[in-house]
């Protein structure tokens, strides 16, 4: 079970409250059902660590062009068993189709920066309590630093629930993209299973009208050479994209990022909880590569397990959220960040 409220520690042990605390008084006081909303879906800004790394997603293009050749182009110029090339065929643009969204959403998405409201009322609260541990500041960016978030070093950006910058979509894997980075995985592992499965049939048919090659602009040789490459780079991506996306997949069952890995466990609040804030509320979207509702939450405020939780003021309404609490002295101080006090 996991709450978004929580009493507040000093009153808890009936300590006074000081006169310059904020809005005191409303501390035991519920969210609006269903927590923080999500911000509208964003394009990620360009910059030039990002423009450098833009090579990289053409390898993807030349990794799709050299399978639509032999699957597409090739089955059906072959002209047999048409009504059923006709359907593995289309199949593979479903899937296809389905990857190049995910990729494209991947790439354009901005993965979320703490909101400039919010950086407003930390700067409020670290005034009304100096030297409190439950503000931290990024040490890179100078900005106050939600629970989960993570200084990019490419982009230059502090990045909500950071995941990893992954230069094959030329973009930080975060809060508002790590859905369509997922689903790119998942939907990728498909595709390439489904073309090797369905084109292992035909691959001696296959070979000897690539070998024939008469009255075709690029002699027979050539054919089986670019066959044998597609067959080759297809189960070498099966073999490193197989493992890594299920990887990725037990992390978001179980709430967990690249940079943070197993060390807050206090975030595991469930396996559908944990996906939702993710994949978003409305089962029905959690595998269309599109924006929907977009994931459960903020990436700012971020519900735990109970127990253990930091009070921050959420940043339009002024209530305060439970958020996430060190779990240890050296949880405080992970990810390059510092007491509010202390960085000033």
């Amino acid at each position: 079970p996991c709450s978004w409220t929580m009493h507040s520690p000093r009153a808890a042990n009936n300590e006074p409250s000081s006169s310059t605390d904020i809005e005191r008084p409303a501390l035991s006081i519920s969210t609006p059902a269903g927590g923080p909303s999500p911000a509208p879906c964003a394009c990620a800004p360009c910059s030039a660590p990002r423009c450098q790394s833009a090579p990289l997603p053409l390898v993807i293009v030349v990794i799709i062009a050299l399978n639509y050749i032999p699957y597409v182009l090739w089955t059906l110029e072959r002209r047999r068993h048409l009504a059923l090339t006709i359907t593995l065929v289309v199949i593979f643009h479903a899937l296809l189709g389905l990857v190049v969204c995910a990729w494209a959403y991947t790439c354009g998405t901005d993965p979320g920066v703490p909101p400039s409201q919010w950086q407003r009322r930390m700067a409020a609260l670290a005034k009304a309590r100096p030297g409190s541990s439950e503000l931290k500041v990024c040490r890179r960016s100078g900005l106050y630093k939600p629970p989960r978030s993570h200084f990019c070093s490419v982009t230059r950006r502090l990045t909500l629930n950071m995941d990893h910058y992954c230069p094959w979509v030329a973009n930080t894997v975060g809060h508002y993209n790590r859905k369509f980075f997922l689903l790119f995985l998942l939907y990728t592992c498909l595709l390439l299973a489904y073309v090797l499965l369905s084109i292992a049939p035909q691959l001696p048919d296959l070979f000897d009208w690539a070998l024939d090659g008469d009255g075709r602009w690029v002699g027979g040789v050539a054919y089986a050479v670019v066959l044998g490459v597609m067959l080759a780079v297809d189960v070498l991506l099966l073999l490193l994209l197989g493992p890594f996306m299920c990887l990725h997949w037990k992390m978001a069952m179980r709430n967990q990022t690249t940079i943070d890995g197993d060390r807050l466990p206090q975030y595991d609040i469930g396996l559908s909880a944990n996906l939702e804030q993710i994949l978003g509320r409305r089962r029905l979207h959690w595998f269309c590569p599109c924006y929907c509702d977009g994931p459960v939450g903020d990436g700012v405020h971020w519900p735990t397990k109970t127990g253990g939780a930091a009070l921050v003021p959420l940043g339009g309404s002024g209530t305060p959220l439970r958020t996430s609490a060190a779990a240890s002295p050296r949880q405080a101080s992970a990810g390059g960040c510092a007491p509010a006090a202390a960085s000033s």
